[in-house]
């Protein structure tokens, strides 16, 4: 009878370590036992790109009907490929203007002009970028070489065949070779002159008085020129001229894109991050970021644009962006920065990770005072309810916790934390428990860890060193190997060096501590 009780003891013993599972031998952390030590930082600055069209000299370009031309006087300029140069040249007699087609204009982009050389002799030798719908209605860019003294850099706007705007960006200009690089970001128009690696910003216009380029209707109507505008015997030379994504002056606001249930999204070595493109002054939209965690190194590798169905592509960020397994479709809760201030989703069948998307999206049903943020969504199968906690306007930002039973169904509140204000919510799992982190306060600013969903402090996350600044966003990534999960920390800073709210530095730390033997998703470990 001993021996037998001895056998089954055993027995129940074995079925019990099965049904609990790895995780319950390994090693596991909470938040306030990891301490995250920087890595590093790194500012990216117009330094990867997603080529969206280009005049690919590699080819033949005078094929007409790949890349058209254009005339604008007659009998027109000549054009000459040698190599990877294009010319265009002049030997008519009198002053003549033509361009090359790019074909397609495209939204949140930057456009590259190399210009290798500029021959002038009675005229000015103007290299031209045009935005151009026809004669009557274009934008015109021109980088003139009169002579040592007269290199202006211009922007002319013509609408229905009048000039409505014109203005002039540079007086010293840039000598030839140089690159001539627009950033059209939304509604807004920025002009910077590249030379010998150093950049100038010449101006940043609001140009949507003249023509709403976030309208797609409007937008369509153009096309990406190209040219020159030559007296008899003048000659300039072009190397490039692509359209691309970007990641403009600076990142902010970081949200690793995951599953529906909170595990991040991994592919080998590489994980994808939205963040805020930043351009110029208060111009913004939402980027999407590869990361490879062995190079570490960033590329662009997306841009999201967003449509509420009056047409107009606008520049809403700080998204959270996931895949949902459920229906095997992407979904984005997105913030409507320059607009009405509130929580907006859609769903998308196309992949966001990669190229220019439009998302199709409506508010998100749920009692709104007209100014919430940084929404972070996932689904919660111990209640088996779609759960979100955001930023909401009430003496500062509160963190409001919602749920709801549907990701686009109607979301009621069921808890909140008010001590203290805050931004960059998150929602994430550590040592198989979810916590709610925010941030937000003057440097060093703090890092507060909320229970979930108690929705109660108990503590700051450690940091070897705090970004310099006010109002950081918490990003913590949990990622599994074959031997356990480790801890990183993704953050910003609110440095402007590179221009008027031109933020931020992106500052990447890992947490000392290995959980040895514990896997955070281990539900996802064969997905």
């Amino acid at each position: 009878m001993k021996s037998q009780w001895s056998v089954l003891r055993l027995s129940v013993c074995h079925v019990l370590f099965i049904c609990m599972g790895i995780n319950s031998l390994a090693q596991t952390y909470d938040p306030l036992s990891l301490h995250f030590t920087k890595d590093y930082q790194v500012r990216n600055f117009y330094n990867s790109s997603v080529v969206l069209s280009e005049l690919d000299l590699s080819q033949d370009v005078l094929v007409e009907s790949k890349y058209p031309k254009i005339h604008l006087s007659s009998p027109g300029c000549e054009f000459k490929q040698n190599g990877q140069v294009l010319e265009i040249s002049n030997k008519s007699g009198t002053d003549q203007e033509s361009y090359i087609s790019l074909g397609k204009l495209y939204n949140y982009v930057a456009i590259d002009l190399d210009i290798k050389e500029q021959s002038h002799y009675s005229c000015t030798a103007s290299a031209l970028l045009s935005f151009y719908k026809d004669k009557d209605n274009r934008f015109v860019i021109a980088q003139r070489d009169a002579d040592s003294e007269n290199k202006k850099i211009t922007l002319e706007i013509f609408k229905n065949g009048s000039s409505v705007f014109n203005e002039t960006l540079s007086e010293q200009g840039a000598s030839a070779p140089n690159t001539l690089r627009v950033h059209l970001a939304g509604k807004f128009l920025n002009v910077l002159i590249v030379k010998d690696g150093e950049w100038t910003v010449l101006g940043s216009f609001d140009v949507a008085e003249h023509f709403e380029l976030r309208d797609k209707s409007i937008l369509e109507t153009f096309s990406l020129l190209a040219g020159a505008r030559l007296g008899n015997g003048e000659s300039i030379s072009i190397t490039k001229f692509e359209q691309y994504l970007t990641t403009g002056t600076a990142q902010a606001d970081p949200k690793v894109l995951h599953y529906e249930d909170g595990a991040p999204i991994t592919d080998g070595n590489t994980i994808w991050v939205a963040m805020t493109t930043r351009a110029y002054d208060t111009q913004l939209y939402q980027g999407i970021y590869s990361y490879d965690l062995k190079t570490k190194e960033w590329k662009i590798s997306a841009t999201l644009v967003f449509n509420k169905g009056d047409g107009l592509i606008r520049q809403w960020s700080a998204s959270d962006v996931f895949f949902d397994r459920t229906d095997d479709k992407w979904k984005i809760f997105t913030t409507s920065h320059r607009d009405d201030h509130m929580i907006y989703s859609g769903e998308s069948t196309i992949d966001p990770r990669f190229g220019l998307v439009e998302i199709s999206c409506s508010k998100v049903n749920y009692a709104s005072v007209g100014n919430e943020e940084d929404a972070s969504v996932f689904y919660d199968t111990s209640v088996g309810k779609w759960r979100m906690a955001v930023c909401k306007a009430k003496s500062g930002y509160q963190t409001v916790l919602m749920e709801a039973d549907s990701w686009n169904g109607a979301w009621r509140q069921i808890g909140v934390y008010t001590p203290t204000s805050s931004t960059g919510i998150l929602i994430q799992k550590i040592g198989g428990q979810r916590y709610v982190f925010i941030g937000r306060g003057s440097t060093p600013c703090p890092m507060e860890v909320l229970t979930y969903p108690g929705m109660k402090k108990i503590g700051e996350l450690n940091l070897s060193e705090h970004p310099d600044g006010k109002n950081v966003w918490p990003a913590i990534i949990p990622l599994t190997t074959d031997t356990g999960t480790s801890y990183y920390l993704l953050t910003f800073d609110r440095d402007a060096w590179t221009g008027p709210r031109t933020y931020g530095n992106i500052h990447w730390y890992y947490a000392e501590e290995f959980a040895e033997g514990f896997y955070e998703y281990p539900e996802n470990e064969d997905k």
